[in-house]
């Protein structure tokens, strides 16, 4: 079946107009409610459609699915961090600044997010497609630059506005201690950093906190996650032993890409835990020090779906 465009409405008129794009009729509205729990918002892509399929497809097998539970440093060998929303905390700015791009440039006449809690439980990158749903089109490599520029003075305003300097989150460092001390148990752990981010910014906010030395490996301005995830699993003693560690979907996405890799969503609110448990994650935290204890976010979902 080839994935539709369409786009989000209330009318009952327009929801029956869209369902004549999917070859079953009920099929649409079946899957609509699942779409607006992953995070789908503006003008619905297909990508949408395949994840809100794919999540009704796998929750039965993922239900009884078995993840180890207990330390990551006993369960993984190579742990592999996204860096801002995971390690850095600088997602205010962030969302700020992706909410400000929005109100200045997008088609108003399409449902617009309104705060930035909106942002956070919808944000997926790459950050083209995320913007293409407001009816911003960047197309050229031109198009891109201009947008990165203003963008960048956008979040800059923010911060000073802000009068918080992003960091790092309160309990990284502890982690990474307790990981390097892992070390000396497990000689194959190693720690790995992947990010779409500058490698200038990341170095250096990790050299400011004196963490720098606790990762084996850092891959900045990444943008092809699933390439890299893929490099170093196979270099790894054995794939089921490597863990992508995310904050978006598309984290979470990247990781089921790569055969044998597990997932682990860290989601800091009670909204974001519901958003990142719609892609079905082997693992969900609070923050990182809930690595230490991972349970199985399947048998989570068991237990909530028993009577």
């Amino acid at each position: 079946m080839k994935s539709p465009t369409f786009e989000v409405g209330k009318e009952e008129e327009k929801i029956e107009r869209l369902t004549e794009l999917v070859r079953d009729r009920e099929d649409f509205p079946a899957l609509l409610p699942i779409m607006r729990k992953q995070g789908a918002t503006g003008i619905l892509q297909p990508s949408d459609y395949d994840d809100a399929l794919k999540y009704r497809e796998q929750l039965p097998k993922f239900l009884t699915s078995e993840s180890l539970e207990g330390s990551a440093v006993e369960i993984f060998d190579e742990i592999i961090f996204d860096f801002d929303g995971v390690l850095y905390d600088g997602m205010y700015a962030v969302n700020r600044a992706v909410l400000g791009m929005i109100e200045t440039m997008a088609d108003k006449t399409i449902p617009l997010p309104k705060t930035i809690e909106d942002i956070a439980t919808s944000f997926q990158s790459p950050f083209q497609k995320y913007y293409r749903r407001f009816g911003i089109f960047l197309e050229t490599p031109e198009e891109i630059t201009s947008f990165r520029d203003a963008y960048r003075e956008v979040q800059t305003k923010v911060n000073a506005e802000h009068h918080t300097p992003a960091t790092l989150f309160p309990e990284v460092k502890a982690v990474l201690d307790a990981m390097k001390a892992a070390k000396r148990v497990n000689p194959n752990l190693k720690i790995h950093i992947i990010s779409a981010g500058s490698a200038k910014h990341i170095q250096e906010v990790l050299t400011q906190h004196g963490v720098i030395g606790d990762f084996d490996q850092i891959h900045a301005e990444c943008h092809d996650k699933v390439a890299m995830i893929q490099f170093i699993a196979e270099r790894a003693p054995k794939k089921e032993r490597v863990v992508m560690v995310g904050d978006l979907p598309s984290d979470i996405k990247d990781g089921q890409k790569v055969n044998g890799v597990r997932t682990l969503a860290v989601a800091r609110t009670p909204e974001s835990r519901e958003w990142l448990g719609m892609y079905l994650p082997d693992y969900i935290v609070s923050d990182l020090s809930g690595m230490f204890h991972l349970q199985s976010y399947a048998k989570e979902l068991q237990n909530q779906l028993q009577p």
